[in-house]
């Protein structure tokens, strides 16, 4: 059913608001209660109706009804709801039914009876004219929209900013993306979620969804350098995430070029892609890259994703056409990013006078524009060169440059997990002191700046690792667990769970082992560290099985890392029966491992001991 209301046509089977031809963003729970009053115009819902007919049934605070009345009150007007103390709330303003089928070509006019005020009374005639006359004007548009796809519905955190900027820019900006043609979004404007969400998303995200129900989130800040304004910003889907930024003059053309990009990315489909499958998403970038050659930010994409992957001839040369296409378009700030990106594969290749020049380009392209957090990245890339060259003391010296760059940049997260990294670095080391020192240093920042409980998962996972007593460092694996939900998802948590059981199957504590993938839902690694633990066991059936169960699992959902740690595992399986090597799994070694030359390299003992020989591409 369709209603006009003044300018405004609601559809009552879609939840859908439109006004002027344009669709209008609001809260799933506003429009089904705004359903609710136009299905009885002249009643009169009490709270209790509204929570259960509304929120059916859930655990709500009266306040939620309060809130929703406000919001719609909002948008049609303070008289278009009157409360009646005590009572409930009666829905006051006309309404006409707008018919599906234009052939009918007939209005049935609706007008309230039984108002306790007559101040909102329409003579009938009048009414029926005003409707007639919104039909003609909004009928054709229903008609020609109907049968189109919605636009994707996005939470649109409001934007921060790095330092001072004028209000009035940041809210230019915002207006800009609550106003775009490509999307709708839903203004989620809880103060409980700082700027650590672009760190964390997943502690956010669920309730941020469920809240407005969008099934994307943004979150962006803006800052100024060299005489124009920046825009990072963070895409969040429940399977993906994607980062990419802009520069502007104006905030006109910021919000520009932001409606752009995050359009094409909602459409492209890319936040649909597990962020695990690197072969699909690789595909599809290489796809946009190739319809979008200008929008520098896919390239950029694409270059991580292949440095990721350890294919670094294809990441140096795509920094480099990076490079020749920002100088082109006059971004410098990108220039400098794909000489940073051209760098990290250098390093990746052990090629390190290369990198350090690389490195060089970036650090002045940075230094340009007092962009602080990428100057941190510079020296972070340069501790790993100083780590490769086996020089302890250079790692110390330039972490000292790293450390300062990064408070300067102002991002509290970026410093602490700096710190973390140094004092993994410190244990490679050997250099035990250290490493514990670097952890209480990180742990310092967090308390200095009263940051959430879920970053100190990181500083004690680090320290299991560090323990020496296999009781101490349990019980720091133990701490991440109990810090860390299982139904969000945190590296950390995995981690620390893979070095637990790890640590009670060289304890031959079995149960203690199982009881920490019960009650949870298992994906691809977990199903084979249950596997691992039944191996320990001799349970052979057993392990076969979950091995088995991990490799569909991960081909299922496109993991292939997991899927080749999954076929090695189940040929070293074989081969400790004394079994012929199951050639389904050999054969996808040989045809899939080349496609992530990371893999091949971290698991060259493995794949001696299975007996194969893979070269990197």
């Amino acid at each position: 059913m369709k209603y006009a209301i003044n300018a405004f046509v609601f559809d009552t089977d879609q939840l859908l608001l439109a006004r002027e031809g344009e669709v209008v963003a609001f809260r799933l729970n506003e429009a089904k209660l705004l359903a609710l009053l136009l299905s009885e115009p002249s009643k009169l819902f009490s709270k209790e109706e509204i929570l259960d007919k509304v929120w059916a049934g859930k655990v709500v605070a009266e306040q939620a009804v309060f809130q929703n009345i406000r919001n719609l009150r909002a948008i049609f007007g303070e008289e278009s709801i009157k409360t009646f103390s005590k009572k409930g709330y009666q829905w006051q303003l006309p309404i006409t039914q707008v018919c599906a089928d234009p052939a009918v070509n007939s209005v049935a006019a609706s007008e309230r009876e039984g108002r306790a005020s007559n101040a909102f009374h329409r003579p009938i005639a009048a009414s029926i004219l005003l409707g007639t006359l919104l039909v003609v004007a909004v009928l054709g548009w229903w008609q020609s929209t109907m049968n189109l796809p919605p636009l994707p519905r996005l939470a649109l955190i409001p934007l921060t900013a790095d330092q001072e900027l004028a209000q009035s820019f940041i809210d230019s900006v915002d207006d800009g993306l609550r106003n775009s043609e490509q999307f709708t979004t839903v203004v989620f404007n809880a103060q409980t979620v700082p700027r650590d969400f672009i760190w964390a998303p997943q502690k956010y995200f669920q309730t941020i969804t469920q809240f407005t129900a969008a099934p994307y989130v943004f979150m962006g800040w803006v800052s100024q350098q060299a005489g124009s304004f920046r825009i990072r910003y963070l895409l969040k889907s429940s399977k993906n995430s994607w980062r990419a930024e802009h520069h502007a003059t104006t905030a006109a053309e910021l919000a520009r070029l932001v409606n752009n990009h995050v359009g094409l990315i909602l459409d492209s489909g890319l936040l649909d892609i597990d962020e695990q499958d690197a072969l699909l998403m690789g595909a599809k970038l290489k796809l946009l890259q190739t319809q979008y050659p200008q929008d520098l930010n896919l390239l950029h994409a694409l270059i991580r994703l292949q440095t990721q992957r350890g294919d670094t001839a294809n990441s140096i040369a795509l920094a480099k056409e990076l490079q020749e296409k920002a100088a082109q378009q006059q971004d410098h700030l990108l220039v400098a990013k794909g000489n940073l990106a051209e760098a990290s594969a250098y390093i990746h290749d052990n090629l390190l006078e290369d990198a350090e020049l690389s490195l060089a380009k970036a650090e002045t392209g940075f230094q340009a524009v007092d962009d602080f957090e990428s100057l941190a990245d510079v020296e972070m890339e340069r501790m790993s060169v100083a780590f490769a060259r086996n020089d302890y003391d250079q790692v110390k010296r330039v972490f000292q440059r790293a450390q300062e760059f990064s408070r300067r940049s102002g991002d509290v997260i970026k410093e602490y997990r700096l710190i973390t990294w140094a004092a993994v670095l410190a244990h490679k080391f050997h250099q035990v002191a250290d490493s514990w020192d670097y952890l209480d240093r990180a742990e310092a920042v967090l308390d200095q700046h009263q940051q959430a409980p879920e970053f100190y998962a990181l500083i004690q996972f680090y320290a299991g690792m560090f323990e020496q007593e296999p009781a101490a460092a349990e019980k720091r694996y133990r701490k991440v667990l109990s810090l860390l939900p299982a139904s969000q998802d945190w590296w950390e948590r995995e981690r620390a769970q893979a070095h637990l059981s790890e640590l009670l199957i060289t304890q031959s504590r079995w149960q203690d082992a199982l009881d920490l993938y019960a009650d949870q839902p298992l994906g691809a690694t977990q199903e084979l560290l249950v596997g691992n633990i039944w191996k320990a066991q001799q349970d052979w059936a057993k392990a076969e099985a979950f091995g088995v169960q991990s490799f569909k699992t991960a081909n299922l959902n496109g993991q292939l890392w997991n899927a080749l740690d999954a076929a090695i595992y189940l040929l070293q399986l074989d081969k400790q029966l004394e079994r012929p090597a199951n050639s389904v799994y050999r054969q996808f070694l040989l045809k899939k491992a080349a496609d992530v030359p990371n893999w091949i390299r971290f698991n060259k003992a493995q794949l001696a001991d299975a007996g194969l020989e893979l070269p990197l591409p």
